[in-house]
């Protein structure tokens, strides 16, 4: 299910598997085409390398090949706009689909939006409930849905639709027509309202506050790539118990180490994170500019490590867990790339961008829709023509209700999804064929926002396809992918 990214990391993997008599796309949107990816803007990068930002998970990165069969002179550890990447998904899942093709696989792109699975009574295969009232069929449900539905504020949610009011800054092009002498305030200082603040500054003349609970911006880095050593071991991984009341600390220690075997000469300069936001980011910029980036070459083993030995824990201990180091995660494991830094950094000395120190402890509409009024914590007013809300993606809503695997519907309980990523109907029950990739499998793997992890899930659900094949169709059914 899905037609994005992640969808287009298996359909690569499934190319040569023998034994699949069809394939069902089943996405409402354009084929290859989902939110992460689909930006058009080239001054909107990737924070991930191209070393990593690639649909296969092992050896030189496909991207890096594609763009340099295009003439693209770039390396390793560049950061690409998404656009790019954008064109590489469609164009390797065509690919793939004409490889299937000449074996014989028949194959069909359906736009439409899936809302339930349930076991078919032949007890080999699924019957997949699409909004429209119509019903397929298929041996093996591979669940790509992107997190691609934006997480509005409840306070917001009620002016859903106002002209002065976006609730995503994707896509930019939205963000391009504002006035030029317009006040935005975006909701949020991560990622998506760095987009939103870049693509805005744009206009000499607009005026971008940042506002969100942290006040911080993310950390800066040059790279995001593999490395040829890991610098924790899986036995040291192995060792750590996330009931142990000493974890943190050990974690703590162990990372230190790595981050010192990654820097050149054994010294990491220690971090200070205390000043305003312009301040942090105007130190760490001058840092990467000088390369003193150490913690940025142990990132990648991080998210694999991460991913890889938090998935058997229990459910609380991971909830326990990325609750306590989620500033970290946020600031480091997302951090942004140098150019971007630079741009900001730009926009913050001429006072075109600021960071607010606080949140706003309410934002009013103006009346007759004249923009939003908020009211700071100090007892200022301030008026802002535009609201933008970059606040993040809600993650797919998968839950069980009698026997039947619900998409985005209410009531039901989440559905067990296993180490293999195979979805439980019955938390007694058999494994299902029925697969969760990328943002579906959040509840299990933590870190999905990360094409790399896409890519490891594909190669993951491939080879069980390929090990037990059904001979009959399968299903790729959702939206859009990550």
């Amino acid at each position: 299910m899905g037609a994005g990214a992640t969808a287009a990391s298996l359909l690569m993997q499934l190319s040569g598997v023998p034994g699949i008599d069809s394939i069902d796309l089943i996405a409402p949107g354009t084929a290859g085409l989902g939110t992460a990816f689909g930006a058009t803007d080239p001054s909107v990068l990737c924070n991930t390398s191209v070393d990593v930002t690639s649909l296969t998970a092992h050896g030189t990165s496909d991207l890096l090949r594609y763009l340099a069969a295009r003439g693209h002179p770039v390396g390793r550890d560049d950061f690409v706009p998404r656009y790019l990447v954008g064109q590489y998904a469609r164009e390797r899942l065509t690919r793939a689909l004409q490889q299937l093709r000449s074996r014989g696989v028949r194959t069909r792109h359906v736009r439409s939006r899936v809302t339930g699975v349930a076991p078919g009574n032949d007890g080999r295969s699924y019957d997949v409930s699409l909004a429209g009232g119509h019903v397929l069929n298929g041996t093996d449900i591979a669940l790509c849905l992107g997190a691609d539905a934006p997480a509005l504020p409840p306070a917001l949610q009620p002016h859903t639709g106002s002209p002065q009011l976006l609730d995503s800054p994707y896509p930019t092009n939205r963000l391009t027509r504002l006035p030029d002498d317009a006040r935005v305030l975006v909701l949020g200082s991560k990622l998506s309202a760095i987009d939103a603040g870049l693509v805005l500054c744009r206009s000499p003349r607009r005026r971008v506050t940042l506002t969100s609970p942290s006040a911080v911006l993310p950390a800066v880095r040059t790279r995001l790539r593999r490395m040829p050593t890991m610098h924790i071991s899986s036995d040291d991984w192995r060792s750590l118990h996330p009931d142990d009341p000493e974890f943190d600390g050990k974690l703590a220690r162990r990372l230190v180490r790595a981050v010192r075997r990654a820097s050149p000469g054994g010294t990491v300069p220690r971090p200070r994170t205390a000043g305003t936001a312009e301040e942090l980011l105007r130190r760490e910029t001058q840092q990467a500019r000088t390369g003193a980036v150490a913690w940025q070459d142990v990132m990648a083993e991080l998210i694999d490590a991460l991913n890889a030995h938090t998935c058997d824990w229990t459910q609380r201990q991971r909830d326990a867990f990325f609750t306590r180091h989620r500033p970290l995660i946020a600031r480091y494991i997302s951090a942004i790339p140098l150019p971007n830094a630079e741009l900001l950094l730009s926009a913050m000395e001429r006072r075109q961008l600021t960071v607010a120190p606080a949140q706003p402890r309410s934002l009013t509409p103006g009346p007759q829709g004249q923009g939003w009024h908020a009211h700071w914590p100090d007892g200022r007013d301030e008026h802002f023509d535009h609201l933008v809300c970059a606040t993040g993606y809600r993650a797919p809503r998968l839950a069980v209700a009698d026997g039947t695997l619900l998409l985005d519907a209410p009531g039901g309980t989440p559905p067990a999804i296993g180490t293999d990523l195979r979805i439980r109907l019955r938390s007694d029950g058999h494994a299902e064929r029925i697969w969760a990739l990328g943002a579906c499998a959040g509840s299990r793997y933590p870190i999905v926002n990360y094409l790399r992890a896409s890519a490891q899930h594909a190669e993951n659900v491939a080879a069980q396809i390929r090990d037990t094949p059904q001979q009959l169709p399968l299903a790729l059914d959702g939206r859009t992918s990550p």
